[in-house]
């Protein structure tokens, strides 16, 4: 497997039970995504995109298949090896952000380099240096409700990035901002993406979303149904769905 993949899944499927029904999630995908690609999981709700992530998130183990991360078969790994991966090369982008409440942006920041041992003085200095990236330098001191939306995603991307993972993964970031300060969030991951190498993975139902990827893979009832460059994409009625909240 070349090491410009940084995810590669083959066959991958996952299984619910339901009472006494099987219910497939994911049913045999197959995927390969290179280093440093900004790829987009689009599919309406109920078509496995959280499942997705959380079998390339090493969160959840297939039922059938294998998830590769950087080449190592992600079932090869311990649990501990499993929690070590998550820590030191995968950052989280949740559409609900999950900062801390109680503490400023700067220490939201810092938390996983605790994790990953880093001492204080250099944990400091590398949050302030991503938050001043993604353009909060002026508010690292201000707790989440002193924050926009906007400003809480960007303190969450900040803390995705501070450890410098190798694949970051966004579920739904935009869905509680308005259009365009989601936009221009989704498009600043993008910018860093592409400056530092990082793989995102950025799941959505969001068709704008086209618009900022490099490959788009089409999500329905666990089946990816194609995957396209970005210049290639055609939209099909059955793209258009109206989520259900």
């Amino acid at each position: 497997m070349s090491e410009d993949i940084t995810i590669q899944m083959e066959n991958v499927v996952k299984t619910y039970q339901l009472g006494s029904q099987e219910v497939k999630a994911l049913n045999g995908i197959s995927l390969s995504i290179p280093r440093g690609e900004f790829h987009v999981i689009m599919g309406p709700s109920g078509s496995g995109k959280t499942t997705f992530l959380n079998m390339v998130g090493a969160l959840d183990v297939p039922s059938e298949g294998e998830v590769y991360f950087e080449g190592v078969p992600l079932s090869n790994l311990t649990q501990k090896q499993l929690a070590s991966l998550r820590a030191y090369k995968i950052g989280f982008i949740f559409q609900t952000f999950n900062l801390v409440p109680v503490i400023t942006a700067l220490e939201n920041v810092t938390l996983p380099l605790i994790f990953q041992n880093y001492p204080r003085e250099e944990r400091r200095k590398r949050a302030k240096e991503i938050l001043k990236r993604v353009g909060l330098e002026d508010r690292m001191n201000h707790t989440p409700d002193e924050l926009s939306g906007g400003q809480q995603q960007r303190v969450a991307i900040a803390r995705a990035l501070a450890g410098e993972p190798s694949l970051v993964l966004a579920d739904e970031p935009t869905g509680n901002l308005d259009l365009k300060t989601g936009f221009s969030i989704v498009e600043l991951l993008r910018k860093i993406c592409h400056e530092t190498g990082v793989t995102v993975i950025n799941s959505t139902h969001d068709l704008k979303l086209i618009d900022i990827a490099d490959k788009i893979s089409w999500l329905r009832d666990g089946v990816i149904t194609r995957t396209q460059k970005r210049i290639d994409v055609s939209i099909s009625s059955e793209d258009v769905t109206i989520p259900s909240y």
